[in-house]
């Protein structure tokens, strides 16, 4: 006989320091750990979270889609879950589908403060700006962030209001924040200054990548703001300038801008390179595998709903039908003859089986007739013990959960 297995045990401090990684901003190394983990344990809720939020933190967002959508299969009831489902979303470009996890997730419990800054950019990107900034506040006044607050200057200057958006951005200015000189670019140019935004990039970027970026700018003069009526005009006022310190300042691949938010947004927050037409093929693809890993969820949400029918249907099989012991006093193939040789048995041994009611169930290829059931096991042997001293012939019979037993007439 082989020796069975022992189960592989997880170290009690493993999650701990797969946490400790994310907490590090150390992505790669945190959804090393969290693999390890679920290598032992598959099903590990926290292990599946993490390695979901983690594969999205290094850029692969088909593996945040693999493990967050397992996770939601075994707890569809998940906030935390529903909240980085949201998040694939985002950065697979779907923000509907993202808007309806994240309110999925704050319905379920979810701190609206949690999600804040990436609802804040799924509400942008699907042009409510007014929304958008509502969140970034939110998610400011709780954790902030030198990344939310430039979202929430580009947020401002896509709705026209530049006094706003360079306001917001002043502090990183100040502190000679690199992306925060390169988004000072697009908001001239979003608002409309396409001089200042042509000096900004002169003094961040090489004269070659100027040179690049610089046909592109007016198209972001073009763009519209959707909360914005037609007949408004952006506000223009004159920013006072702020040095550039060129030795902290290191110089940036320019983006090529694009026709909406979504790609003004990616394009200030990413390096790219130049290009002169929006890459059409691409964002194809990237909208191909949202709906892809849409579709995935929506099959995953049905198989979950049909196992824990399943489960809903054999925990009622089980109710009818617990687990009792029994003993055998007979048996035979056609259960329509169990009810004479009962008779037949029940007039040989009348004060045995006085008080007494035949039961059957089928075993392979025939039917047991049974009498209990007996409050114990050991209750069921004593019974056969007895009966085997007068020489009645017996013994124990258990049925398992779900087995039915039912009376013979």
């Amino acid at each position: 006989m082989q020796p069975v297995e022992a189960p592989q045990q997880l170290a009690p401090d493993a999650l701990q320091l797969a946490q400790q990684a994310a907490q590090h901003g150390d992505s790669a190394e945190a959804l090393s750990r969290y693999l390890r983990i679920l290598a032992a344990t598959p099903d590990n809720m926290q292990a599946l979270i993490g390695a979901g939020r983690a594969a999205l933190a290094v850029g692969d967002t088909n593996a945040a889609a693999g493990f967050l959508s397992r996770a939601d299969v075994l707890d569809p009831k998940n906030g935390q879950v529903k909240a980085g489902l949201a998040a694939t979303m985002l950065a697979n470009g779907n923000a509907r589908a993202a808007l309806r996890l994240f309110n999925e997730a704050v319905n379920l419990g979810v701190n609206q403060a949690d999600i804040a800054a990436d609802r804040g950019l799924a509400y942008d990107l699907r042009g409510a700006p007014k929304r958008a900034q509502a969140d970034y506040g939110l998610a400011l006044r709780t954790r902030p962030s030198d990344e939310v607050t430039r979202r929430l200057a580009l947020s401002y200057a896509f709705a026209g209001d530049r006094a706003s958006a360079l306001a917001t951005l002043d502090p990183l200015l100040r502190k000679q924040d690199v992306p925060a000189w390169r988004d000072r670019v697009f908001i001239y140019a979003l608002t409309g200054d396409l001089a200042d935004a042509q000096h900004d990039a002169s003094l961040v970027l090489p004269p070659d990548q100027v040179a690049a970026l610089t046909p592109y700018l007016p198209r972001l003069a073009a763009l519209k703001p959707s909360d914005t009526p037609p007949e408004a005009k952006p506000t223009i006022i004159a920013a006072p300038r702020i040095p550039i310190d060129r030795a902290t300042l290191t110089p940036q691949q320019p983006t090529a801008p694009a026709q909406t938010f979504a790609q003004v947004q990616a394009a200030a927050q990413t390096q790219a390179e130049p290009s002169p037409q929006i890459d059409q093929a691409k964002q194809a693809k990237l909208d191909a595998k949202a709906r892809a890993a849409e579709k995935r969820r929506e099959a995953a949400e049905a198989a979950a709903k049909a196992k824990r029918e399943r489960e809903a249907e054999a925990r009622e099989v089980a109710r009818k039908n617990p687990a009792r012991h029994w003993v055998q006093i007979a048996g035979g193939a056609n259960k329509r003859d169990l009810g004479k040789e009962w008779d037949k048995l029940k007039g040989r041994w009348s004060s045995q089986l006085a008080g007494r009611s035949p039961w059957t169930t089928h075993y392979r290829f025939t039917n047991r007739l049974l009498i209990g059931p007996f409050p114990t096991s050991k209750a069921a042997q004593d019974w056969v013990g007895e009966r085997k001293k007068e020489g009645f012939s017996t013994f124990r019979v258990e049925t398992r959960a779900g087995e039915e037993v039912e009376r013979v007439d």
